[in-house]
């Protein structure tokens, strides 16, 4: 009879592997989702424990103008004062910035589950 022995290490591999995934889908994600025409305003997402009250002073720490917030208070819209905005916000952790339609699209998408709206 045979039997399976996990090799020592192959928990370490599989860590590795869906580390490797996550960063991928996530560098996909912020270049793919990046909004084409910035100054007709962008969404920025932060961190989900970020409060509404550190997202709103982040994005408008350069005088852009606040318009609202996405599905979460991590989550901002925002109508850009510069063309570099994108980057800056990157710089000043956001997670990713995004055209306000994708961002449409998932709130629409939270509010069929139920979960928020």
């Amino acid at each position: 009879m045979t039997t399976l022995r996990a090799r020592p290490g192959r928990v370490a591999e599989i860590l590795t592997l869906v580390s490797l995934s996550i960063a991928a889908l996530a560098a996909s994600a912020r270049i793919g989702l990046a909004p084409q025409n910035p100054e007709n305003g962008v969404a920025v997402i932060f961190a989900p424990w970020t409060s509404s009250q550190a997202s709103i002073e982040r994005a408008t720490s350069d005088g852009s103008r606040f318009i609202r917030f996405g599905g979460f208070d991590s989550i901002v819209v925002m109508m850009p004062e510069h063309t570099d905005y994108t980057d800056r916000m990157l710089e000043r952790g956001a997670w990713f910035v995004v055209d306000p339609k994708v961002l449409a699209a998932c709130s629409a998408a939270i509010s069929i589950f139920g979960t928020q709206q």
